[in-house]
């Protein structure tokens, strides 16, 4: 007895055989301002994160998650999801491919999700944003914590006027965090996005 919304969100990715599923995730960042609380309840978020994390593990289709200031919550959830899987003797209980786009954890938190989500390579990737990401002093030491190998380009624009400048703030960013020339960052992150959306 799945939600009408999710029955409809899996007949369109089932309709569409190159999509992803996404931008999916949880946010504990927007409250509204007449009430303190979240504009979204946390456990509402939680609710619909784990039903579209099954619908990419069972359509095998990569994820793209946001996640701002609910870590715990996103542990939680993904722990969730494995351990149902394995009472439901699923082998899948993730997406095949997750990128977690402009990434604002901390080094430690790196760690912990790849032991959560896949230490292979190819299982994994993460983005960075300029408008959103390059004012943290910590952005270059996650970033080379991360390694080139699982980085993709991204801007976070709506307005796509803004993308092309974005994009160069980025190769340059992560050309100088990862002592990299700026074609090797363009060659590298081409690939890991061709590989991250099934584009090979």
């Amino acid at each position: 007895s799945l939600p009408k919304w999710i029955q409809q969100l899996e007949a369109l990715i089932n309709a569409t055989p190159n999509a992803i599923v996404g931008e999916i995730g949880l946010d504990g960042f927007h409250f509204d301002p007449n009430t303190n609380d979240l504009v979204s309840p946390m456990e509402k978020q939680v609710k619909a994160f784990r039903l579209q994390m099954e619908l990419a593990a069972r359509a095998k289709r990569p994820v793209s998650i946001h996640t701002v200031k609910c870590f715990g919550p996103l542990f939680e959830a993904l722990n969730q999801l494995k351990k149902d899987a394995t009472k439901n003797k699923i082998d899948a209980p993730l997406p095949p491919k997750m990128y977690f786009h402009a990434f604002g954890g901390k080094i430690g938190t790196i760690d912990q999700l790849l032991a959560l989500c896949g230490q292979k390579s190819g299982q994994v990737y993460f983005g960075f944003a300029p408008i959103i990401n390059f004012r943290s002093p910590k952005t270059a030491q996650v970033v080379r914590k991360i390694g080139v190998e699982r980085l993709v380009l991204e801007s976070d624009h709506e307005d796509a006027s803004y993308v092309p400048e974005s994009m160069d703030r980025c190769i340059q960013f992560l050309s100088s965090a990862l002592e990299m020339n700026k074609q090797e960052i363009i060659e590298r992150t081409t690939v890991n996005a061709f590989d991250l959306y099934g584009l090979n």
